[in-house]
């Protein structure tokens, strides 16, 4: 299945990244396997390839991964899945998208200040703090920022990366921060 991500049909390319996902998401043990697959080279390729909805898939995928445990989510890191992340919360249109994208940062930063620095060397920190704070976000959006901003500042010792935060971030965001 994993040969099929990069099959010519996008129909085909989507599908096979659900089924992935679907796979991946149920336990830690499953997730492990399409690690241990060498898939996840494969699927970060995808998010990075692909746009629009048919992203949405390798999105989650990266975040299920990313949530079961640190070790997990430092093959996400190691495989260079926070950069084509970063450029989905940057650049796709619709929130929903960029709210996955949000996720899964979050799920990817919030284990240690190893984890948080590699989300915040991609500059993913003025992204989420721009979909927060922008009026025409979604909620959706708006909370799925707010909570990876949390998680990741919360263990982020990387002084340059939260000092483009002081600026701008209102008191709720600046109190993990500071404290």
């Amino acid at each position: 299945i994993f040969n099929l991500l990069k099959d010519l049909d996008e129909v085909v390319r989507k599908n096979a990244a659900t089924c992935i996902r679907e796979i991946s998401k149920h336990t830690p043990e499953l997730a492990q396997l399409v690690v241990s697959s060498g898939a996840l080279g494969v699927i970060v390729d995808y998010v990075g390839e692909t746009k629009g909805n048919n992203r949405l898939p390798g999105i989650m995928t990266l975040g299920y991964i990313a949530a079961f445990s640190d070790a997990l989510a430092q093959h996400v890191i190691a495989n260079g899945g926070v950069v084509p992340l970063a450029q989905a919360l940057d650049s796709e249109k619709e929130d929903h998208l960029r709210a996955a994208a949000a996720w899964s940062l979050g799920q990817i930063g919030r284990y240690s200040s190893e984890h948080s620095k590699a989300v915040t060397d991609a500059e993913v920190l003025p992204l989420l703090l721009d979909a927060f704070l922008d009026p025409q976000s979604s909620d959706d959006l708006k909370t799925q920022a707010k909570r990876a901003l949390k998680s990741v500042v919360q263990k982020c010792l990387h002084l340059p990366a939260l000092q483009t935060l002081l600026s701008r971030a209102p008191v709720n965001i600046l109190t993990h921060v500071t404290g």
